[in-house]
């Protein structure tokens, strides 16, 4: 009823098994506790940024918070003052933001709020960064965040911030949901 299998067959038959058990080990994203509710993959997406000083920053976890076609977008002003925006791939603005992680920076969140319809989600977050964990304020602003939730996971469809400066405080609260 069975065939014998050579030796040789036992053997490749474990190591493949044993091999395919390596490769889904080594293939972690997306985590399940970053992706299954709004508020882990908010403390994901503050833990992907933070770190010390040179410490290479996690861009695979990162990508598996984003959805595949995220976008970041960057406000600021060009030489002339004019407000211009920035657009660019997860990949592109882990780039773009290496040399400013060559000092320790930390974010945390200090306030959230949350808008949804549907899968349509809409997250104002506030956070303040640090060079070291429990280092003085070195700034505050508000990250915005669209998500998705497509009925199994939540994801980040496109991101920005605003740092705060003289001329835009944050606000003392955030608006309440109607």
């Amino acid at each position: 009823m069975f065939k014998k299998l050579p030796r040789a067959g036992v053997l490749l038959a474990l190591a493949s098994l044993f091999t395919t058990c390596v490769f889904a080990a080594d293939a972690p994203y997306p985590r399940s506790a970053d992706v299954s509710s709004i508020n882990g993959l908010m403390l994901a997406y503050y833990d992907v940024v933070s770190g010390p000083a040179k410490m290479a920053r996690d861009v695979a976890r990162d990508k598996s918070l984003h959805h595949p076609d995220a976008r970041v977008y960057y406000p600021g002003r060009d030489t002339e003052g004019h407000a211009r925006v920035t657009s660019m791939t997860i990949e592109e603005y882990h780039r773009h933001s290496a040399s400013a992680l060559e000092q320790g920076f930390y974010e945390v969140e200090t306030e959230r709020s949350v808008r949804q319809f549907g899968p349509s989600i809409q997250v104002w977050s506030t956070y303040e960064s640090r060079a070291t964990p429990q280092g003085p304020v070195t700034g505050r602003g508000i990250n915005n965040l669209i998500l998705l939730f497509d009925g199994k996971r939540y994801s980040i469809l496109a991101e920005t911030w605003s740092a705060e400066d003289k001329d835009h405080p944050l606000p003392t609260t955030q608006a309440k949901p109607r």
